[in-house]
């Protein structure tokens, strides 16, 4: 005997024609679209604090679903965070403006996504926790400025092209490798 349906999730009542859609359709970066892959892996040479580095570039539109990293040694007294920095180099990651917009300019953070932290040595650690951002349906798009890392970065969605960023902070940093991916949903 077959299943009788008797609601269906917002996710669905927002699908494509013939699925009881009640609201506008769901972009691709929510349903159907393709998850991305892009690796990053850097060499450290007696890195100074406060050096930022970029380690993956990540196009605007693409929804965060992942970011796995693994260091090869410990980091004595140093620390690590990780952050969004605009590909343009403007300062925002978020200009307030454009499809994909929470509609406030949002600088670039070294920290968004992990504070200074202490890592040893890893196999993959995972940079990003299942605490969905705020998200508006009914307009199709973030609502506030949105924190992520803990606070909610996963599901994030980029406004325009960032690059991931680490920075040194608190000690200069051994010769170390670190490595890792970042997940996307995007088109």
């Amino acid at each position: 005997m077959a299943t009788t349906i008797t609601h269906y999730g917002t996710e669905l009542t927002q699908g494509p024609p013939g699925n009881p859609q009640t609201y506008q359709p769901l972009r691709v970066n929510q349903l159907g679209g393709r998850v991305r892959f892009a690796m990053f892996n850097w060499v450290t040479a007696s890195e100074p604090v406060g050096s930022n580095i970029a380690l993956a570039k990540i196009p605007g539109g693409a929804r965060l679903v992942d970011i796995g990293m693994s260091i090869s040694a410990g980091l004595g007294s140093t620390t690590l965070s990780f952050g969004l920095a605009g590909a343009d180099g403007t300062g925002y990651i978020d200009d307030g403006t454009g499809a994909n917009t929470c509609g406030t300019q949002t600088a670039d953070s070294v920290s968004c996504i992990s504070g200074a932290t202490g890592y040893s040595p890893v196999a993959l650690a995972h940079l990003l926790l299942p605490t969905p951002v705020a998200y508006d349906t009914a307009n199709g798009a973030q609502s506030g400025v949105v924190t992520i890392g803990g606070s909610g970065g996963w599901l994030y969605q980029t406004a325009k092209d960032v690059y991931l960023t680490v920075t040194v902070n608190a000690a200069t940093i051994g010769t170390i490798v670190l490595s890792g991916y970042v997940l996307y949903v995007l088109d």
